[in-house]
């Protein structure tokens, strides 16, 4: 089952991730949710104090230290409350304004890749050829490049919204802090596959 914004689990006071998905995790000790809080880092300057600067890249040496950074303030938040307080795994689902996604969130499309192969072969009564045969890793990669089409899409988007690149250095106005989230449609829409949920191994 999956939660979204207010269903989620607060990991202190009021404070909660983005998006819960329950049972998803599972070792010797048991299952485990797994919260994920997104976020889009900006790798560009924007300030129209600095016109000259406008859609620069603001670390060109280091074109994932925005994500880490962000990554970090988000595991600085959550990680650590949730560990405590809760039997629930933090991870920080974090891109960046050119499409780039930090490792974790990789990490995360990875194992839902492969876990919708393994799903895939068993639906298809082929369970024996699960990570033993050249047509898994093949579907696998489809499944994984499948994903991480759709998150860049999503993110694309998402970025067009909240992004106006000024060039004369005209003031923009920002969106409502109060505006709705979207947040409750974002995970059918990528990791939907029209597959049945895979247990957890």
């Amino acid at each position: 089952m999956v939660r979204t914004q207010h269903c989620v689990t607060a990991s202190a006071g009021q404070r909660r991730g983005d998006v819960e998905v329950r049972s998803y995790l599972r070792d010797q000790a048991g299952s485990r949710n797994l919260v994920f809080d997104l976020s889009i880092a900006r790798n560009r300057f924007g300030s129209s104090s600095h016109v000259q600067q406008n859609g620069s890249l603001s670390h060109p040496q280091d074109l994932d230290c925005p994500m880490r950074v962000a990554a970090q303030r988000k595991t600085n938040a959550y990680m650590q409350t949730y560990a405590d307080n809760q039997n629930i795994s933090f991870l920080p689902a974090i891109m960046s304004t050119s499409n780039r996604m930090h490792c974790e969130f990789l990490r995360l499309l990875f194992l839902q890749a492969h876990r919708e192969t393994e799903s895939h072969f068993t639906v298809a009564g082929m369970p024996s050829q699960r990570n033993q045969s050249e047509s898994f890793w093949f579907k696998h990669a489809a499944f994984y490049q499948g994903l991480k089409s759709k998150v860049g899409l999503a993110a694309a988007k998402a970025a067009t919204l909240r992004i106006n690149l000024n060039v004369q250095g005209c003031i923009i106005v920002a969106a409502p802090m109060h505006a709705p989230s979207h947040t409750s449609l974002l995970l059918p829409l990528l990791l939907s596959h029209n597959l049945p949920l895979p247990h957890v191994h």
